[in-house]
């Protein structure tokens, strides 16, 4: 990829974000008329339009510029020659708007209403607008297929997660006031040196910078080089300057202490008291005051050291006016703004800074060993301040402390050679490769510290391999808990050495003495906090500083490296076991609320983290509980397993797994539970993961596996159903419906070995709920219905008695529930339903309790209750950014909240929703849910943007093209169909035609389209329509019937035939059409069980063929012919089921072949074409509607045919306000959920 290129590509999606966001600010003034006449309500609608395309525009681009930033393999020359030219057409397109926007929006001054109504009308009354938007309209569709196709669906990207407001707002919002607010909640320490170059820099940087965006400088380097003091300098010093109006701080370390600065800051914020409910309205309020506040602010975010964790933009505000100073150790922030790298300090500036840690005179004698001293330690601020801790503290004079680190270094250097290693990858302040000296004084000092534990003492020992365990910890937040569980799980004879430090006389655990010992640790500057208040938590917590964990590490020889790692997963399994739920089962879990998870979460990551280094040499660690009155027997490495699965580490959980199913010696009959628990895992992660067909490929090796290994033995059943029972979810996952059949099959053979009784009722249930899921993908459902309705009865439906909670498991609630919305029509039903589902997980908590309230959210849409559904997704959406989940999780919550808007009609906010969780679906691998979301996408998208949903449904295509599913292939074919019949692409309507008709076995031959293709089923017979000598004897041909009569998703195959009939006849293909009308005829003459919906669709398609006919030759005796067939196949076939289109058709082929003069006569040629009086009340409502006509057309009618217009971009404000939508065939469920429910389409 050419990084030029590239960077010219995301300067230009800059450039367009900044016109968009100008536009978007500057037409919401007229969100400031609330109440309109009834001849602005057009053009108020048209102004809404104009803003929701253009923040989809915004919101594609940012995504591609936020992809161009994290692909690392980049992009093909032609692929970025391709992107530029559309963000450079947009930017040009953006730029003309905002120019003809200029001469209708008002000034400040003249914001009245009634020059309001003035410019809105003027606005929407432009057509000159209206063709700008019809260009930008166009390169939708084109940067959405981009960015799916040579992003999303291609590789792995950094695409984030948009922000959804939760549902509090506030009334009003406020500037800052004229006083300075100052919210700075950290303090300059006491030997603090200045450093006016840093400082100076700093204020460069921010003046160099453009003032369209808010101006950033990061403040990068190494622990301890001084940045967060350097930033507090720079703010006392801007607050004596009065530089800012208002100075915030915020701890950015992680998300959470993000959110909770922002939060704090709104009370500084909230002057009018307003009600900030949650944590969403509070950060929603800061931004929007910073977003449009009128005087500067400076804004600090500090210590954000792993962007990997989070990205820190989405609390940035957008403001010319607004500075964000950023203190971080990351190079990777660089991406964010001017970045300054913070070095080493000057040696005056070093050796200050070390007299004021002393009460040393600052004599010739000690200013030159001070001088030695900084110079041996880097100029370090950190180094330096606990050197002279470490010298004030111990009474070590400055002369003397060199002579001392001597000694100790050449130990540190002896034992540790990877110690060099490690220091020669920190750069120095100049932009040389480090020095031997900096690259010795960032562990001498600690291990200076460390000396002072007087390790080659009994009790000096013991604390040595208590700091060491602890460096096996993440840094942060080390609760007193994993030490005080891994004594408690072992008795007093059975306890580590160290662990008599931590213990009383009777060896009960005491937090006192635990304390006492880490206070020791802080004073030595070994931790760098230390909370012992217990307020919100009975432990107390610690906190290492990064290096000192690093150093701690790398100075352990690796055979004690390694036995300090075993104890340190015992710890953890210490904690792990208690917590594990139905430990007697072969479906253990932990079921924690999110906060508990977070705390385990990065000290597990970190111990996988070192498992890799030692994985090859280490061996299962067992452990053994008593449950329920059994001996239960596991090891620590399936219960961090267990854990990491559950938070969403899948990699992590199956890597782990492996190595458990690897290291299992059957031999030993305890560890054939554990295997086995291991390849459940494993085929779980493989799921969570999306390789569906090895999750597939993997279940049936191990179903073999253990049927070879349990033989006939009847004690190892539940075992064996377990595996058939990971097989039949595999199959399901798939994306094929033979794996479909196959465990929809292998569900009802396991149904009939179970007897129907109160105990197997669990296990019949979770067949029965995969009975389901099958039928609802293979769209039997009529199979689905029935299955549901069987569960409900046998569980009482939810009246009260609440013994079905005992039944049923998670996958069975889950299910269930599902398939309720989609299907249950008892809407009390399915509102206790939904909420007993909700009941039963929010114990628990974790991802059941969240997605069950993701679905009881669609179950308040679907019972009328939209507003409350909404607001409950979107606070659940909030709630991931805090306590995050699986990316399913995400992809789930968005996915709904797509359908809960399209239930509003408010189809762009839908689409961006569906799109936020489409692009989350990252990777080539092909899954049902891309497929799902895809075909949602495409629906609503209909609504607004004809050229879009035809990008959509041409993607799905070609995505679904890959798989076995002949039904939906041929759905999305018709949808595409019916799409590009809009748009007006006959030729390519041909060919999309032919492709469907393939699917029902026979393929049909016009002209030369002789192409070869790979087809989903064979080939029965070949018709060529070029010749009638060809199509002779085919009405009798059984085969080619059977054919054209089978149904594949909602379409029979004569009615694909009719309708490429009629594209033939406007290619100007008149031959082949009439033979392929006639084929049609044939078979719908012998279809005898067929719905009145399908007879209608029929009936019209023949008609308009007629139509086509007589406006190419004018042969009124064939249409004629046609209507007289149309009649006779109405009253024979649809009695009272005549549709409007139909009779409307009827009515217009019957103006086509004679116009009447008059009325009466008109009404004499309609009662002409049927040989007697009509009887049936279709015919009757035909005459009715002749006989209300005025003059000589129909109502809504021309004498032509008619045509839907096209509009690229935004309807004109004639037609806004009472624009009704596109019909279209497929409803809130998707064809993979609901494929009985859509409704026949229009040709």
């Amino acid at each position: 990829m050419d990084p030029v290129s590239a960077v010219g590509v995301a300067a230009a999606a800059m450039q367009f974000a900044e016109i968009t966001f100008k536009i978007t600010k500057r037409i919401a003034v007229f969100a400031t008329l609330r109440h309109v006449p009834d001849d602005a309500e057009g053009p108020k609608a048209f102004v809404e339009r104009l803003r929701n395309q253009l923040g989809l525009l915004d919101s594609a681009v940012q995504r591609i510029e936020e992809g161009l930033r994290s692909y690392q393999e980049g992009f093909r020359d032609d692929e970025l020659l391709i992107l530029s030219g559309y963000v450079s057409n947009l930017n040009r397109q953006g730029g003309k708007l905002d120019d003809l926007l200029t001469h209708y929006l008002p000034d400040d001054a003249a914001s009245t209403s009634v020059r309001l109504l003035a410019a809105l009308k003027s606005i929407a009354s432009d057509l000159e607008i209206e063709s700008v938007m019809a260009s930008i309209n166009q390169l939708l569709p084109l940067l959405t297929t981009f960015l799916l196709t040579s992003m999303a669906f291609k590789s792995e990207f950094l695409l984030s997660r948009p922000r959804v407001a939760g549902t509090n707002t506030e009334p009003g919002q406020r500037q800052p006031t004229s006083s300075t607010i100052y919210h700075v909640s950290r303090h300059e320490v006491r030997s603090f040196v200045d450093r006016p170059g840093v400082l100076t820099e700093i204020n460069r940087l921010f003046d160099d910078q453009p003032t369209l965006s808010p101006r950033i400088v990061i403040l990068q380097g190494m622990g301890g080089q001084g940045k967060t003091q350097l930033a507090l300098r720079y703010c006392a010093n801007a607050r004596l300057q009065k530089q800012f109006n208002c100075i915030l701080w915020i701890d950015a370390a992680t998300r959470a202490s993000t959110v909770r600065g922002l939060e704090d800051a709104s009370e500084e914020l909230n002057h009018n008291n307003l009600d900030l409910s949650d944590a969403d309205a509070r950060i929603a309020f800061v931004r929007r005051q910073l977003t449009t506040a009128n005087s500067s602010w400076l804004l600090v975010l500090d210590n954000y050291d792993d962007p990997a964790s989070f990205d820190l933009r989405e609390y940035i505000p957008k403001c010319p006016l607004g500075y964000v100073l950023i203190t971080s150790r990351s190079t990777d922030t660089e991406r964010i703004g001017s970045m300054m790298h913070i070095s080493g300090m000057t040696e005056d500036e070093a050796t200050r800074l070390l007299f004021k840690q002393l009460d040393a005179s600052e004599d010739l004698t000690n200013r030159t060993a001070a001088t030695d001293i900084v110079r041996r330690l880097g100029y370090l601020p950190l180094a330096i301040d606990q050197a002279g801790a470490y010298m004030k503290a111990e009474g070590v004079p400055l002369v003397d402390f060199l002579s001392y680190y001597d000694r100790s270094a050449r130990d540190i250097f002896n034992s540790v050679p990877s110690l060099w290693e490690y220091t020669q990858s920190a750069p120095s302040g100049n932009g040389e490769e480090a020095t031997d000296v900096m690259a010795k004084t960032v562990f001498t000092t600690w291990d200076l510290s460390f000396s002072l534990l007087k390790p080659d003492t009994s009790t000096g020992c013991l604390k040595a391999t208590v700091l060491y365990l602890l460096a096996f910890f993440h840094e942060h937040e080390i609760s007193e808990e994993y030490f005080q569980a891994y004594c408690s799980a072992n008795l007093p004879h059975q306890r580590p050495e160290w662990m008599s430090l931590f213990t009383d006389e009777k060896g009960q655990w005491s937090s006192r003495k635990f304390d006492t010992v880490m206070r020791e640790f802080s004073r030595l500057s070994l931790i760098t906090t230390l909370n012992t208040e217990r307020k919100d938590t009975e432990y107390a917590v610690i906190s290492l500083h990064p290096l000192v964990r690093d150093w701690i590490n790398l100075r352990q020889e690796n055979s004690v490296h390694k036995a300090n790692f075993v104890e340190f997963t015992q710890m953890l399994g210490a904690v792990l076991l208690p917590e594990l739920q139905n430990q007697s089962s072969l479906e253990p879990g932990f079921d924690w609320p999110f906060l508990r998870r977070r705390q385990l979460h990065a000290h597990v990551t970190s111990w996988m983290n070192i498992f890799r280094k030692y994985k090859l040499v280490l061996r299962l660690t067992i452990v053994t509980s008593e449950y329920e009155g059994h001996s239960m027997v596991t090891c620590t490495e399936q219960l961090i397993a267990m854990y990491l699965f559950g938070i969403g580490l899948s990699e992590d959980s199956l890597e782990l797994s492996q190595w458990i199913w690897e290291l299992c010696d059957l031999s030993d009959s305890h560890m054939l539970r554990v295997k086995f628990m291991a390849g459940f895992i494993e085929i779980r992660s493989l799921w969570s993961l999306n390789l569906f067909e090895e999750g597939k490929r993997r279940s049936r090796e191990k179903l073999h596996y253990w049927k070879a290994i349990f033989g006939n033995d009847a004690s190892y059943d539940d075992m064996l159903y377990k595996s058939v029972e990971f097989l039949i979810d595999s199959l399901l996952y798939t994306v094929s419906w033979q794996d479909t059949r196959e465990a929809l099959e292998l569900c009802r053979s396991q149904l009939e070995k179970l007897q129907n009784d109160e105990r197997n009722m669990t296990r019949r249930h979770r067949l029965l709920t995969n009975i389901m899921v099958a039928a609802r993908v293979l769209g039997q459902n009529d199979v689905l219905d029935a299955t549901l309705e069987s569960i409900l009865n046998e569980t009482v439906r939810c009246d009260g008695n609440d013994s079905w909670m005992e039944l049923w498991d998670n996958h069975i609630l889950f299910q269930v529930t599902l398939c309720a919305i989609a299907h249950l029509e008892d809407l009390d039903t399915l509102d206790q339903l939904s909420r007993a589902a909700v009941e039963v997980t929010a114990d628990t908590g974790g991802w059941f309790y969240f997605q069950l309230r993701i679905f009881r959210a669609l179950a308040l849409s679907k019972m009328g209750k939209s507003a409350e559904g909404e607001a409950m997704i979107r606070d659940r959406i909030a709630e991931l950014a805090l306590l995050p989940l699986w990316d399913g999780a995400y992809i789930d919550a968005y996915e709904a909240l797509g359908n809960v808007l399209k239930d509003q009609e408010r189809y762009e906010e839908s689409y961006e929703a569906y799109n936020s969780a489409l692009l989350q679906l990252q990777g080539p691998e092909l899954q049902n849910s891309k497929l799902r979301i895809l075909d949602r996408c495409a629906v609503v998208a209909e609504r607004f943007n004809l050229e879009l949903a035809d990008a959509l449904w041409t993607l799905r295509l070609s995505l679904v093209n890959e798989t076995d599913y002949r039904d939906d292939i041929v759905g999305n074919i018709m949808d595409l169909y019916r799409i590009k019949a809009y748009i007006g692409t006959t030729q390519d309507n041909l060919e999309l035609l032919v492709d469907g008709l393939e699917l029902y076995g026979v393929e049909f031959v016009y002209r030369k389209n002789n192409i070869q293709r790979p087809y989903l089923r064979q080939i029965s017979a070949v018709i060529d329509l070029n010749g009638r000598e060809s199509c002779e004897g085919l009405e009798e041909d059984g085969i080619v019937q059977t054919a054209l009569m089978e149904k594949l998703d909602v379409w029979y195959g004569f009615q694909l035939l009719i309708r490429m009939a009629v594209q033939l006849l406007r290619t100007e293909n008149t031959a082949p059409a009439e033979q392929a009308f006639g084929l049609a005829k044939t078979a719908f003459g012998n279809m005898k069980d067929i719905e009145d919906k399908d007879i209608n669709s029929f009936i019209y398609c023949a008609l308009c063929y007629a139509e086509e006919c007589f406006e190419v030759d004018g042969d009124g005796r064939r249409a004629r012919d046609t209507l007289d067939w149309a009649v006779l196949q109405i009253r024979e076939r649809l009695g009272n089921g005549v549709e409007y289109r139909l009779s409307e058709q009827l009515a217009r082929l019957m103006d086509l072949i004679e116009p009447p003069k008059t009325l009466s006569s008109r009404l004499a040629a309609a009662t002409s074409l049927w040989a007697k009086p009509i009887s049936s009340k279709a015919m009757r409502r035909l005459s009715v509607g002749l006989s209300r006509t005025r003059s000589f057309k129909l109502p809504g009618f021309s004498s032509s045919r008619p045509r839907l217009t096209i509009r690229r971009g935004l309807e004109s404000v004639h037609n806004v306000a009472a624009l009704s939508p596109i019909t279209t065939t497929v409803g809130l469920q998707d064809r993979h959920t609901l494929q009985a429910s859509k409704s026949s389409t229009t040709s």
